[in-house]
């Protein structure tokens, strides 16, 4: 029995490494899947995944390291672009004369059209991986981004930042290339570094389009309307090197090229020894399910975070369009003085979002995932608040020390929220990333809606600030943790077994089974 146990394994591995060698032919030398004997890393890995159990921020060693970094400065680049055209809002209205009105409709557009770019983009990258994804992502945002200077009207408005606004889902290609290069337990850290830098768009674009601004008006001949018109060209440049550099230098996961997952459910009883070897006959009898989008959308646990994180990311989206905007009418301060009081709000990203993710990590330690759960109540319940107080802040100083302190609270909830996504569906991580991402669009919607209701800006944030209080208080019943807890237990004696299975095959067949496949 054991011989012919041993012969079925053969014989499966041989014709697998006869596929993969084909396989690795046809590929690019940079792209080609690694082998076992092919995996040293700079990084301590796991084993199994190959993901990384550390991450060290000023390293840009293959794999991991590099595309950490090339996913949160493609996010960059993508953030800036999609923002470009809010810091300028007081020059447009004057020279095309428009409403405030229908700069809240402009907003609304480029945030809404990121909604259904995020929902379709995620379960995209579950199956071509988050490289390519993430390239196409940029080109596409750099054409409408190059031609903004071609404004005329409110309509023309609208559909170019909707048109940008497909930059927005580079938030989840960032994200996914962050899961699939380290494990879950340090997630939340890293996925918070990322998505925090991320978002440092926000703040920059405030500050580096009202500059380019400056100095186009500073050149003889060149009046408000020449130096905002000329003011994209920069960003549109940008979009289409990251692009480049991420086709040319990035992998999408730790063995090179992407496959998609599969999960192998078996059907019938089989001995250790079959386990360990899973021969051709048993195969047959495996039910494989793949990532699929229907697994997401039913799921309840990923519709409790969408609306967590409507109130987060959806309100920073919101505070990028809107205050810049505020300042100037409120406070009576110029264009390039209102924009850069706006850039402090999304500056504070350099570290604001990273300390939600830590906190998340820090208390999953020492309770679970009940830990992450209350955690990301107590910062949602915090931000809230926050924002109440700063709505009634009568004075420029006060207001923008108040600024400062909610940007900080509630990109900690941002990172906070991302610690907990990839326990969800690890199968439909790509998917999951999609919802919740698109979940901070539909609040950005949302509050850009409730603000044409409202006589004024501040009347706006306070309304949003309780409704944020509400939500955060909403994650105590809406969140549930136990399937998770139990779903970690499981994967980590699943590692340790196949650990032990993986040591107790010859040397050389190991060189022909992938990772991903013993899994």
């Amino acid at each position: 029995m054991t011989n012919e146990v041993e012969g079925e394994r053969n014989q499966h591995n041989n014709d697998e490494k006869e596929e993969e060698e084909q396989q690795q032919q046809k590929m690019p030398p940079m792209k080609q899947r690694l082998t076992q004997s092919q995996m040293e890393f700079f990084l301590d890995y796991n084993p199994i995944t190959l993901k990384a159990v550390e991450y060290k921020i000023c390293s840009c060693a293959r794999p991991h390291m590099r595309g950490f970094h090339l996913a949160w400065t493609s996010f960059l680049v993508a953030f800036i672009a999609w923002f470009s055209i809010a810091p300028l809002a007081p020059a447009i209205k004057e020279t095309l004369g428009l409403k405030k009105s229908d700069l809240l409709w402009a907003n609304i557009s480029s945030v809404l059209s990121t909604v259904f770019a995020r929902f379709a983009v995620g379960p995209v990258m579950d199956h071509v991986g988050p490289r390519k994804s993430q390239a196409f992502i940029l080109m596409f945002a750099a054409i409408p981004t190059c031609f903004a200077g071609l404004i005329q009207d409110v309509v023309g408005l609208c559909i170019i930042r909707g048109l940008i606004g497909v930059a927005g889902a580079a938030f989840v290609g960032c994200q996914f290339w962050c899961t699939l290069m380290f494990e879950k337990e340090i997630a939340g850290s890293v996925n918070a570094i990322a998505g925090g830098w991320g978002n440092l768009g926000g703040g920059l674009t405030q500050a580096l389009m009202v500059g380019i601004f400056s100095m186009n008006t500073a050149s003889p001949g060149c009046d408000q309307e020449c130096g905002w018109r000329n003011a994209f060209f920069i960003p549109a440049f940008a979009l289409m090197l990251a692009s480049v550099l991420i086709l040319f230098l990035g992998d999408d996961c730790p063995q090179g090229h992407y496959i998609p997952p599969v999960v192998q459910e078996t059907t019938t009883t089989t001995t250790t020894t079959q386990h360990a070897i899973q021969s051709n006959t048993d195969q047959k009898k495996m039910k494989r399910r793949k990532a699929h989008i229907a697994d997401v959308a039913g799921n309840p646990q990923v519709w409790a975070l969408v609306l967590q994180y409507a109130c987060c990311f959806g309100m920073e989206l919101h505070v990028n369009n809107t205050i810049a905007l505020y300042y100037y009418d409120r406070f009576g301060l110029g264009i390039t003085t209102a924009g850069l009081v706006a850039s402090l709000f999304g500056l504070t990203n350099i570290f604001a979002r990273a300390w939600g993710g830590m906190i998340s990590d820090l208390c999953y330690k020492h309770w679970g995932m009940n830990g992450r759960k209350y955690s990301l109540v107590c910062l949602a319940c915090s931000e809230g608040v926050l924002l109440i107080v700063f709505s009634r802040m009568p004075t420029l100083p006060s207001s923008i020390t108040m600024m400062v302190i909610f940007s900080v609270v509630v990109q900690a909830t941002e990172g906070s929220t991302f610690g907990i996504v990839p326990y969800v569906d690890p199968l439909n991580s790509g998917g999951v990333c999609g919802f919740v991402g698109a979940g901070g669009n539909i609040g950005a919607v949302v509050w850009g809606l409730v603000f044409l209701s409202t006589p004024n800006f501040s009347d706006g944030y306070m309304i949003l600030g309780f409704v944020v209080l509400c939500v955060g208080l909403l994650g105590i019943p809406t969140i549930r943790t136990t399937h998770y807890d139990t779903m970690s237990h499981k994967r980590s004696k699943h590692n340790q077994s196949s650990a032990l299975q993986l040591g107790s095959l010859d040397s050389k067949n190991d060189n022909s089974v992938t990772k991903q496949e013993m899994l």
